[in-house]
């Protein structure tokens, strides 16, 4: 054994990094001097039960590895001609070594054993086209008079091989051989009665879990189908619980493809399912409940599909067993009984039975509705009654919503108003948690329809309001109050309250403004309010808001800014309500309305630059005013001037990526809103845009807006395209090289940024060409663009797709119509031909526009 070896690993696994990376450093230098004696050195420090467990599980991991790397490798022919190919003792001496780690007792290692051994079953099955391992492991073990840490690891490296290799790729010679020798493996130890045996039951039922695919051929016929199925019912009488676990596992597995032969085995199942949900051991109660979701599951697919079929006039390819009508009178009721545990023991997180009894509920109700239905109908009266307990109760709702999300408000249309009546019942309980139940429950029904609320809303608004007010601990009621404005907003049923329900958002909002979360639920309200309000509730919303702004400018002006705008979030959560005000109603908002709001928008920009606050609200802010940019683009251009200084910051703050982002796509839409107007401010913006686009250590992203905000600075003046042309044309042409030769290949990444900046990059050309002064000097701007060919072609060459394409013809025309030598150039080059041949002939209305356009412009 190589002590210097055993010694390096230890060192690998050593807390000091730089001992570590010397450590590898070395193993490295062993591989390379002897490869093979390092892999057969590796199996003996494997082997050896004197070593640290740790140790031996890293060298076996590091064969593992090694032969994997071999197996895997894109020229794995011709490494695996060096590698055991002509000294296959050593690969047997490996081997011999590796499976004598199955006597060990630690089963950490003995299952790293299994996995190497595994991958030389991968390499004898796949690329050898041989069965020879799985004859050497039999003979193995009959030589070992089948001792059990050798059977184990045996059953443990066919399962390993199972879950790597697709059956698919194997000659059916190959896979009917390994398949019978697995079968034999398996089953003899699955028939023992001998309670000895467990430990090797769980092996052998963990290797026929993984390998069910491999005996599909097999269970085709009815005898071997059935011993297979009889002898996994047999494991739930004579097998431990870890066991039984295991053999829900395998029939749940076998559904999807057996449901059909599974009638004289589901009635077992059923009874061992109901005294193993008795039994409540939480381990195996979760896969037996799994299996009946995923009963439940087929039976619901098997119906849809009936049900198409006979639509179609076809007779259905498969019919439901009914399984989950036929259990409706007694499993459901066990599932309820663990919704109830749930609530007695909420500190868990884990998925447990209770959170698969909810999701087996869900499934059954589809597949068995009617029967479903007057079971949850029972369970929420008989759990809502005064005197049952809070767990009782949380029950309750819970079991509606798993039916409730399973089937919908229509199949439940007849007990909607009897729900309805107890829920809301509970909504003015003392409990918050039943409470928010309660509202959570009633936000289901809402979210499905308004009809079912017509009688109740002003009841039930009364009651969500006065607990959202009085109650902070109930959770649910702002995601309620939005599901019924979503729902009732539409129908108008809210212009008879309207009023009212705004003024107490209002009022509450103002009562807690110094509590973050409270009034960031109430904006939150506030906003699905607005969202879903009428035409007819328009005036109001513009009456109301300056009062608010008013009473905002209030508050900050009597703030310190820096720490105002540290430390509060409403500013944001208004900016965000007037982006939903304007989003809504755009270019109808009046003038006096409009002449509040951007007043109101100077001062939190004037108070925000007061604050020297770099990295608080100004994303929002700078949303706010592109929506007001986008919306009303001339008609408020003194405020526009006003704002551009607070956005040129913005583009300096090359930090924060996403404000410089935001504010350099509302400076080109600016220059195209302002045009004139904007001209005091274009040579700074030119500045700090070049300087940005100089610096190799921004975000790539920015590089290609600031392209296209160049084209959008063309609209400001006549004089810019002969004034900076010269220093413009040289950019554009630095970032088509950038395209050409600096994107990595196969990263996603990087082949988005490319597409951007290549669109970047045509846009801000044509829109540079369209408005180019007649004063300038064509022969000048000639040699500036002598680049433009060749790149046009290469992108059109790399990237064909539609709006790619589209931008290079478009440029191709604004080019030719504007400068005569590139009309000469252009015409004669065939592939601008082809391009325009099959844009003519597009059955796209825009395309054949387009195609028609450039050819005409191409024409002497």
């Amino acid at each position: 054994m190589n002590r210097d070896l055993v010694y390096l690993l230890e060192l690998v696994q050593h807390p000091n990094s730089e001992t570590r990376k010397s450590a590898e450093i070395n193993l490295k230098a062993i591989e390379k001097q002897n490869l093979k004696k390092f892999l057969l050195d590796l199996s003996f420090i494997l082997s050896e039960e004197n070593i640290n467990p740790e140790i031996r599980r890293l060298s076996g991991l590091i064969l593992k590895n090694k032969i994997n790397h071999f197996f895997e490798e894109e020229k794995k022919e011709a490494m695996k001609k060096t590698f055991f190919a002509n000294d296959s003792s050593i690969e047997e001496e490996i081997k011999k070594n590796v499976i004598k780690v199955f006597n060990t007792q630690d089963k950490f290692v003995r299952r790293t054993g299994s996995q190497v051994l595994a991958k030389f079953f991968q390499i004898d099955l796949i690329d050898r086209q041989t069965v020879e391992s799985i004859s050497f492991f039999l003979s193995f073990l009959k030589d070992s008079n089948y001792e059990t840490n050798l059977y184990c690891g045996i059953l443990e490296t066919v399962q390993f091989i199972c879950q790597e290799i697709d059956f698919k790729i194997l000659s059916d010679q190959i896979l009917g051989f390994f398949s019978e020798n697995v079968w034999i493996l398996i089953f003899p130890v699955l028939n023992q009665l001998n309670f000895s045996f467990e430990k090797l039951k769980t092996s052998a039922l963990n290797t026929l879990l993984a390998s069910l695919e491999l005996f599909e051929k097999k269970l085709k016929k009815f005898e071997n189908r059935d011993y297979f199925f009889k002898t996994i019912c047999n494991q739930f009488t004579n097998s431990d619980l870890q066991n039984q676990k295991i053999s829900f596992e395998i029939f749940d597995k076998l559904i999807p493809k057996y449901y059909e032969h599974l009638d004289s085995y589901v009635p077992f199942l059923f009874e061992i399912t109901l005294h193993t949900l008795k039994t409540q051991e939480d381990h195996i109660t979760v896969q037996a409940i799994e299996l009946w979701s995923s009963l439940a599951e087929k039976e619901f697919e098997i119906n849809i599909f009936s049900f198409q079929a006979l639509n179609e006039g076809r007779v259905p390819a498969t019919f439901s067993r009914y399984y989950i009508i036929k259990s409706s009178h007694i499993l459901p009721k066990f599932l309820f009984n663990f919704l109830v545990d749930k609530n007695k023991n909420q500190e868990k997180d884990d998925w447990d039975s209770s959170n698969s009894a909810g999701i087996c509920i869900n499934f059954m109700s589809q597949a068995a509705p009617k029967e479903l239905i007057i079971l949850v109908n029972s369970f929420v009266e008989l759990n809502l009654e005064k005197d049952k307990s809070p767990f009782q109760k949380e029950s309750a709702f819970l079991a509606f919503g798993a039916v409730f999300e399973g089937i919908g408000a229509k199949m439940l249309y007849g007990k909607i108003g009897f729900f309805l009546f107890l829920f809301i019942r509970h909504l003015d309980v003392l409990e918050s948690n039943i409470c928010s139940l309660a509202s959570w429950s009633l936000g289901k029904i809402c979210g499905e329809g308004s009809f079912f609320l017509r009688y109740e809303t002003n009841q039930i608004i009364r009651i969500l309001f006065s607990n959202f007010i009085k109650n902070p601990q109930i959770k649910t009621i702002s995601w309620t109050l939005n599901q019924l404005f979503m729902t009732l907003g539409k129908e108008g049923f809210f212009s008879w309250c309207f009023e009212e329900i705004l003024w107490s958002i209002l009022k509450a909002l103002f009562l807690e403004y110094n509590n973050k979360k409270r009034s960031d639920e109430l904006f939150e309200i506030l906003g699905s309010l607005i969202l879903n309000s009428t035409v007819r509730e328009k005036n109001f919303i513009f009456s109301t808001f300056p009062l608010i702004f008013y009473k905002f400018k209030e508050i900050i002006q009597s703030s310190d800014p820096s720490s105002f705008f540290e430390k509060n979030e409403n500013p944001n959560n208004l900016i965000r309500i007037i982006n939903i005000i304007v989003q809504k109603y755009g270019k109808n908002l009046g003038n006096n309305f409009c002449q509040e709001l951007f007043d109101f928008i100077q001062i939190l920009i004037f108070y925000f630059e007061k604050s020297n606050n770099e990295n608080y609200f100004d994303e929002e802010l700078l949303i706010c005013i592109g929506t007001l940019v986008h919306t009303f683009k001339k008609n408020f251009s003194k405020y526009f001037k006003n704002w551009i200084p607070f956005l040129l910051n913005c583009i300096s703050s090359i930090n924060i990526h996403q404000t410089t982002s935001l504010a350099i796509g509302i400076i080109g839409d600016l220059c195209r809103a302002l045009g004139n107007e904007f001209r005091p401010y274009l040579e700074e913006t030119l500045d700090i845009l070049i300087e940005i686009l100089q610096n190799n250590q921004i975000n790539r992203d920015i590089k290609p807006l600031i392209l296209s905000c160049f084209g959008d600075m063309a609209f400001t003046t006549e004089d810019f395209f002969p004034k900076y042309f010269v220093f413009i044309i040289p950019l554009f042409k630095a970032a088509s090289s950038f395209v050409q030769f600096n994107f990595v290949r196969d990263d996603p990444d990087s082949f988005d940024c490319k597409i951007q900046l290549k669109e970047a990059i045509l846009e801000g050309m044509s829109s540079l060409i369209q408005n180019k002064s007649t004063k300038i000097n064509i022969g000048e701007i000639f040699e500036k663009l002598d680049w433009i060919l060749n790149f046009l072609q290469k992108v059109v060459e790399e990237d064909r797709s539609l709006t790619i394409t589209q931008l290079c013809i478009c440029l191709i025309g604004d080019l030719s119509l504007n400068f005569f030598s590139f009309k000469k150039i252009f015409s004669q080059e065939k592939w601008i031909q082809q391009i325009l041949f099959e844009f003519e002939g597009s059955s796209d209305y825009k395309n054949r526009n387009i195609g028609e356009w450039v050819q005409e412009s191409l024409k002497i």
